[in-house]
């Protein structure tokens, strides 16, 4: 079962909070249920702003649960709540208080499963001539994580200038100043980011950008047996630190309306180092895998681009060349033994390794008529990755080319159809002999035509026809461990068709049918010898109505079928059958302009036949 509640309102929000990955600007409820044998989800999202003269209140939580049905049944939920009620002292000053609870639980049997914080918090906000706002959030914090509770300070001050413009100069830059001091634990974040654009010409124009991090974190993990019996403690504090270094610069350069050269790099540099506060016995030091150790990150990368346009044809060509590092080391030895010292520098040396990777990039687009149009895209990569440690075999190249042309034809009445041709080419070499039975290169091959038609004013049709092959193969094929080159060839074709009968009443129809085969295949002579073979089909018919332009509701009914074959003697033989079938329904109220409630419920009958358990 699916639900989905769907509420927006036209109240604009001076407040809104960053939660998951999503940004809420408007007034918003939305809720959705799935519900079936093997697993279910329920997730909600609110965010709420409204104001009553000079009073007003924010809402914003964000509910996530997942449960997957095996033997027994496991989740994990997820709630952010944040409430804020604020009094705008003036137009561009407002004051309030907050309230914010995280959680997050985990139906697994592990010791790090439950999570919980609540934050009691002043919040005030600041803006300058709408350029440059200030946000600071001062408050008390309670955290609980895995059974540790610390209380204390916590506060954030955030400061945004926003398209400051001085000199012929646009200025956009951050700065976020984050501390808590939580009993036994620290956590900070000290942030400062800047961007400086220049425009010379219509076309032509220079963005530098700049930044800067320093983050603390505390947080707990089980502790390990000699250090729960050396402290007397149930947890460890592992403090991770991290400085982060950030310079780029875009040039786009125009030498006439059709011609636009584009120069941009950037280098990034990040150490890291990680301390726990109870450090293993010297004993159990490399066992139980508890040290302090520092890992730095450089990364440089430039890229040189052209576009050209001239009438009905357009152009783009990229060329990307990006270095990467990362070494690691081992810090804080004091109480080791060489033994042990150079024990766990060969356990971290083995983490280094070294990148180079080179990237084009070419885009064509010709407009040959209103009606017909030819495309082509093209990219390649190369990876060069090395290790400097004598013990680590990982060192490998790895290239990657896809090629795709495509056709396009639309007669700006009632059908378009678009025929792509797609090319994938891709292979890994492992440079030394102990991982070189991982070798390979890889060919997929894909013709696509996707067409939409409208024979009369009351039927839309659209069609997708699709063949593919994939062949992988192994520079050294093992029979004993089945590493050997195999092929992947299918068909897939599908009819989506809607008939409008009245304005209100309408049919759907839905239908699919892939076929696809899986074999060995033998690249010298090209030749494969077909392993299984596989045939599904789906229907999926269905009517809707809607009543009085309030309620939309449809019934329909579908089928599935996967018929699973095998290879005897080079011959074809029905190894099962898989069936699923039944009725389905949907019902879709609109309740006003901006508020939806989408319903939708089906019975599943599932059917599995296995001749050769039927006839033994």
């Amino acid at each position: 079962m699916l639900i989905t509640i769907f509420i927006q309102n036209k109240v604009c929000a001076q407040y809104a909070e960053i939660s998951n990955d999503t940004i809420y600007n408007t007034n918003i409820f939305r809720t959705n249920l799935y519900n079936d044998a093997n697993s279910a989800y329920l997730g909600s999202v609110l965010n709420y702003n409204n104001s009553y003269n000079r009073l007003g209140i924010t809402v914003n939580n964000n509910y996530l649960s997942n449960v997957s049905k095996l033997n027994q049944n496991f989740y994990r939920d997820y709630n952010n709540l944040n409430l804020i009620v604020y009094y705008n002292v003036k137009n561009n000053f407002s004051a309030g208080a907050g309230v914010q609870n995280v959680f997050f639980t985990d139906g697994k049997n592990t010791a790090t499963n439950k999570n919980n914080s609540n934050y009691i918090f002043a919040d005030l906000n600041y803006s300058l001539f709408n350029r440059l706002l200030i946000n600071s959030r001062l408050g008390y914090k309670s955290e609980d994580q895995i059974g540790e509770i610390n209380t204390g300070f916590s506060g954030i001050i955030n400061a945004t200038a926003d398209n400051l413009y001085f000199n012929e100069y646009l200025t956009n830059g951050n700065i976020t100043l984050f501390y808590e001091d939580l009993m036994q634990k620290q956590n900070h974040n000290y942030e400062i980011s800047a961007s400086i654009s220049k425009r010379f010409g219509a076309q032509t124009d220079n963005t530098g950008n700049i930044s800067y991090y320093n983050q603390l974190n505390d947080f707990y993990s089980p502790a390990t047996p000699s250090v729960a019996e050396l402290y007397n403690v149930k947890n460890n504090i592992e403090r991770r630190q991290e400085n982060y270094f950030q310079i780029g610069d875009v040039l786009n350069y125009s030498l006439n309306n059709n011609l636009i050269f584009s120069f941009s790099g950037f280098f990034i540099n990040r150490d890291i180092t990680k301390e726990y506060q109870f450090r293993a016995a010297p004993s159990n030091i490399i066992f139980e895998n508890v040290y302090d150790s520092k890992v730095v990150q450089s990364n440089l990368e430039v890229n040189a681009g052209i576009n050209y346009s001239r009438e009905n044809f357009l152009s783009q060509f990229n060329l990307i060349i990006s270095e990467r590092s990362e070494n690691h080391s081992l810090i804080n030895t004091e109480g080791y033994t060489p033994a042990q010292i150079l024990e766990l520098e060969r356990s971290e040396k083995n983490k280094n390794n070294n990148s180079t990777r080179a990237s084009a990039l070419l885009n064509i687009v010709y407009n040959f008529s209103n009606t017909n149009s030819f495309g082509f895209t093209g990219s390649t990569s190369l990876l060069k990755y090395d290790t400097d440690f004598q013990l680590n075999y990982d060192d490998r190249d790895e290239s990657e080319t896809v090629l795709s042309a495509y056709h396009q034809y639309d007669n700006l009445i009632n059908f378009n159809v678009q025929t792509r041709f797609d090319i994938l080419l891709s292979g890994l070499n492992y440079i030394y002999s102990q991982r070189s039975a991982n070798n390979f290169n890889n060919r997929i091959y894909k013709l696509t035509s996707v067409s939409s038609f409208n024979p009369v004013s009351k039927i839309n049709t659209r069609n997708v026809v699709q063949v593919l092959a994939n062949y992988t193969v192994y520079d050294f094929e093992d029979i004993v461990s089945q590493v050997q080159s195999f092929s992947y060839r299918q068909l897939y074709i599908m009819d989506s068709t809607t008939f409008n009968v009245f304005p209100d009443f309408y049919f759907d129809f839905n239908a699919e049918l892939k076929i696809y085969e899986q074999g060995q295949f033998n690249d010298n002579n090209f030749l494969v010898k077909p392993i299984a073979y596989f045939s599904e089909q789906l229907l999926a018919p269905n009517i809707n109505y809607m009543f009085d332009y309030f309620i939309n509701a449809g019934i329909g009914y579908k089928f599935f079928q996967q018929l699973r074959y095998r290879y005897e003697n080079g011959e074809k033989v029905l190894s099962n059958t898989y069936q699923t079938y039944g009725p389905f329904g949907r019902i879709i109220l609109y309740l006003n302009k901006n508020s939806v409630i989408n319903l939708i419920a089906g019975l599943d009958n599932i059917v599995f036949d296995d001749p050769l358990q039927n006839n033994s």
